[in-house]
């Protein structure tokens, strides 16, 4: 089997067969990226996607005011902008102004503007075809930390990827990921073992797998001390010198980090009061009369304006410049007789040393094809869960114990009552305490667990890794083994103290009426640790698991008997 050592002296010869082109040419960066030329090279080999500009109109989103439920609290107030591609675009502004709000909706992420208009390359944003093509990269470092970073690598690029290349093609793109973001030297070690920051770029390389045209970021420099943090955008401005159109959202950025931004969208009380260079920034306050002291950071500058520092007669002005982003770049007046050599704007975002009919390029159907079928996903995160059990030694230790020490429980309480006719309906408790047990047993560790994995099911399903069915089959699918396991050892226990009669016959009657309660224990325990929060979860999961026991009052007797889940199972297994 080939591993990440031996490809990592790999030249281009040898993955001629991979048929990818690379993004960028000498020609597209500008002077100042001539420094991040060999860099950007190093994506030579990626898939080729074509430019993707965003551009939205008019968007409003409104909440429920918590204060008050038969009121609304108005997020973001009829905004406009656009963002373009081979950019690398921040969203600031104070906390509440809406920037986390803003890169939810056009991510398209748990998020539906009230209204408004969103395009993609001056067409209408199809969501289907748009989240393949896009990539969401949350706040919190999302990763599994009983993976090492390249086996996470391997696994993204079999769900991305598919059977389109071999695996040596496969490790070989991972290690051109991996080299560009400084990753090679952490390839053996476990994620939980990573620093901020190379959990921030192990992030942001599981994404880049399929090379995506379009990635978000919410607070990408979140957590991260200075250095990291300016690491960090100097790879997201490389990301976008490639091609891609790369959008992030930073509360307040340091000034070293403001002057790698190749534009600017600042929001202030949901709404844009600037968008541009951020070099723009300093005249554009002086037509209000607004001076930037020499020694100040313009970021943290026009931030203290809209925060109203410096009085609120700013505000409306400001958006008014702007249109409420309607302007999608702002510059200041020419001087008479004075000729300016900076970029000019196109209406397709286009800028004038770009190509323009690259933007102008459809998107190949090829790309949007799912490279990876059902079965093949099913295949691989199966895989990935049985590893994760077999790792996690805990939580197999935890549930073989807790089985233990209830069979013993049980099979002393009901000790020697099943050849005793005089002891019958002690021994309709017995089945009924069985069926109890694996009622909850299966239910809890599921309570404690999903809760803190949905985060994890969420970034992957939202960034198009694999389908929900096969997420949930595979994760079926693996408890079967440690339930079908656990559930011989325990009944055993309890059949054999309780003196039940030695037939294959009863024994496998309460084997299955056993197996599957737990089955529908399990599923129980996912679809209320799905909704809720750990703590609900763990107080609800045991009250609604009894919801339909005999003191529920129902109005039909008929109707108690059948919901009611041990009931049922135990009038047929006695």
């Amino acid at each position: 089997m080939e591993t990440a050592s031996s490809v990592k002296g790999s030249t281009t010869s040898q993955i001629s067969s991979l048929q990818y082109s690379s993004d960028i040419n000498a020609d597209s960066l500008e002077p100042d990226q001539s420094e991040d030329f060999q860099t950007v090279l190093g994506l030579k080999y990626l898939p080729s996607w074509p430019a993707v500009n965003l551009q939205f109109s008019e968007l409003c989103y409104v909440v429920p005011d918590q204060t008050n439920a038969s009121k609304t609290k108005t997020i973001l107030r009829r905004v406009n902008g656009m963002f373009h591609s081979h950019e690398l675009t921040a969203i600031i502004g104070p906390s509440g102004a809406g920037k986390t709000t803003l890169l939810n909706l056009l991510a398209g992420f748990g998020a539906v503007c009230e209204s408004g208009e969103i395009l993609v390359n001056n067409s209408p944003r199809d969501m289907r075809v748009f989240r393949k093509m896009s990539r969401y990269i949350m706040q919190t470092d999302v990763l599994d930390s009983q993976f090492t970073v390249l086996e996470m690598m391997i696994l993204a690029a079999n769900l991305k990827l598919g059977k389109e290349l071999n695996l040596k093609q496969k490790l070989e793109v991972i290690d051109e990921i991996l080299g560009m973001l400084r990753l090679k030297d952490t390839l053996n070690t476990m994620a939980q073992k990573l620093s901020g920051g190379e959990r921030k770029r192990l992030c942001i390389a599981l994404e880049l797998v399929n090379n995506p045209p379009v990635i978000f970021l919410d607070e990408p420099t979140t957590g991260l001390d200075d250095l990291s943090s300016s690491q960090c955008i100097a790879l997201l401005k490389v990301l976008a010198a490639g091609g891609r159109t790369v959008i992030c959202s930073i509360h307040t950025p340091s000034a070293k980090i403001f002057e790698m931004l190749d534009a600017v969208y600042v929001l202030a009380e949901g709404q844009c009061v600037y968008q541009g260079k951020g070099s723009n920034i300093v005249p554009f306050l002086k037509n209000f009369g607004l001076c930037c002291p020499i020694t100040y950071n313009p970021a943290d500058f026009i931030i203290e304006v809209a925060c109203l520092e410096y009085g609120g007669s700013y505000h409306e002005p400001m958006v008014e410049a702007v249109g409420n982003g309607k302007v999608a770049r702002w510059s200041p007046p020419a001087v008479e007789g004075e000729t300016t050599t900076t970029k000019t704007d196109t209406t397709s975002g286009a800028s004038s040393f770009y190509e323009r009919d690259q933007f102008d390029e459809e998107i190949s159907p090829k790309l949007l094809e799912a490279k990876c079928s059902w079965w093949l996903q099913y295949k691989l995160l199966l895989v990935r869960m049985l590893i994760q059990m077999w790792r996690d030694k805990s939580y197999i230790k935890l549930k073989f114990y807790m089985n233990i020490v209830l069979a013993l429980l049980v099979g002393s309480l009901y000790f020697g009552m099943g050849t005793s006719a005089s002891k019958a309906l002690f021994n309709f408790g017995f089945m009924f305490t069985i069926v109890i047990a694996y009622l909850y047993l299966p239910m809890m560790p599921v309570l404690l667990y999903f809760p803190t994995e949905i985060n994890l099911l969420k970034r992957e399903y939202n960034n198009q890794w694999y389908r929900l069915s096969s997420y949930y089959a595979a994760m079926v699918t693996s408890k079967l083994p440690s339930m079908f396991i656990l559930a011989v050892i325990y009944l055993s226990i309890v059949y054999l103290m309780s003196s039940q009669p030695l037939e294959w016959f009863r024994f496998a009657m309460l084997f299955t009426i056993a197996f599957v309660t737990a089955l529908t224990s399990d599923s129980f325990g996912l679809l209320i640790s799905s909704r809720l929060s750990l703590v609900n979860a763990m107080f609800m999961g045991p009250v609604l698991a009894v919801a339909a026991d005999p003191a529920f009052h129902l109005r039909h007797w008929v109707w108690r008997r059948n919901i009611h889940i041990p009931s049922y199972e135990v009038s047929h297994a006695s």
